[in-house]
């Protein structure tokens, strides 16, 4: 496997992930932090979905899903809650506010 197709592996994973993670805060199952927490404790993940999308930009992972939706379907369809943070500037880290809300230069 090259590094492309194991980016592409890696994107696909993390990304259905969020995708359901955004599902069941929407559906009101969990709080992004009880979300976020599940994962971490119960699956082992370094750092929850939501976490993981506000580190790597909310505009990136939206970009991400354009691109995966009509490929491959709706385990990538995008959040709505996703395309409205986007457009109110909520872009996670880099803005200190996605998901949860960071201090400035919080890394």
């Amino acid at each position: 496997m090259d590094e492309k197709q194991a980016q592409l592996l890696v994107d696909r994973f993390q990304l259905a992930g969020f995708v359901e993670a955004c599902r069941l805060l929407d559906e009101g199952i969990a709080s992004a932090r009880d979300i976020d927490l599940a994962m971490r404790a119960g699956a082992g993940y370094p750092q929850g979905p939501l976490a993981w999308a506000d580190s790597v930009g909310l505009d990136v992972i939206l970009a991400k899903l354009e691109e995966l939706y009509p490929r491959y379907g709706e385990a990538f369809a995008i959040p709505e809650r996703l395309r409205t943070m986007v457009a109110r500037g909520e872009l996670g880290k880099k803005t200190q506010k996605g998901f949860f809300e960071y201090a400035a230069g919080e890394q």
